[in-house]
């Protein structure tokens, strides 16, 4: 994979709808997460991932939160598996101000958030279940960070792994497994200019069927099985 800053920069300018269209003709269906994960304000987020997850009733003491904050780097997006808890606020807007601070671009958790107003109308977008006022952590705490963790996703269960690029826009959450992301954002650019062609097409008077079919939409996407039989040099 090339360097990370060119890659976020072109990872920022796609259309997690246009992504998804690549990754489901490669094979990989099961990357978009629930429409149950809502920004709180603007939706546009692009980084890579870094993994957190805890749960409730834990017996012993779970991992200090602040440790999460030491973990953050350039371009991270903060990704927080909660076991779907519903006891609170697992992140304020004091975390995600130190958060921001270290260099991370967004937040992404399956639970709950607390200062609405405040991460609503901050520099980075923040997507979560629901608000609460109070805090989760007499009742839930991180058990593990930097590893991989699953969120609720539209077909399943969606792996993320520390690395994974995740996307958000208006539509929704994509999450790009690191080992294809370059070939998935090279492919979603192409898709991108091929459905504003169609467009263009339609709004010049052709049909939607013939501006489709005359683009060869998609068709310069390779399923994974093709790129695996590809000889290495």
């Amino acid at each position: 994979m090339m360097s990370s800053e060119p890659l976020l920069e072109r990872l920022s300018k796609l259309e997690a709808a246009a992504a998804a269209d690549v990754m489901v003709a490669m094979g990989l269906e099961a990357q978009v997460l629930a429409p149950s994960l809502r920004p709180l304000g603007g939706a546009r987020m692009a980084g890579f991932a870094l993994c957190a997850e805890g749960r409730e009733g834990v017996d012993q003491p779970g991992l200090p939160t602040f440790d999460l904050d030491a973990l953050v780097t350039p371009g991270a997006v903060v990704v927080i598996a909660t076991g779907d808890c519903g006891k609170g606020a697992i992140i304020g807007d004091n975390m995600v101000t130190s958060m921001v601070r270290a260099g991370a671009r967004g937040f992404l958790l399956d639970g709950g958030i607390r200062d609405r107003e405040a991460l609503a109308s901050g520099p980075v977008s923040v997507w979560c279940r629901y608000a609460s006022p109070i805090n989760a952590h007499r009742k839930w705490k991180y058990t593990a960070m930097d590893r991989p963790v699953t969120l609720p996703g539209v077909w399943g269960s969606v792996e993320i792994r520390p690395g994974d690029l995740i996307l958000a826009d208006d539509d929704g959450v994509v999450v790009l497994p690191h080992e294809h992301a370059e070939q998935i954002i090279h492919d979603t650019e192409i898709h991108m200019r091929a459905e504003a062609d169609i467009k263009s097409a339609i709004e010049a008077g052709e049909s939607r069927e013939t501006a489709t079919k005359s683009s060869r939409r998609l068709q310069h996407v390779r399923p994974l099985t093709a790129h695996a039989e590809i000889p290495k040099e």
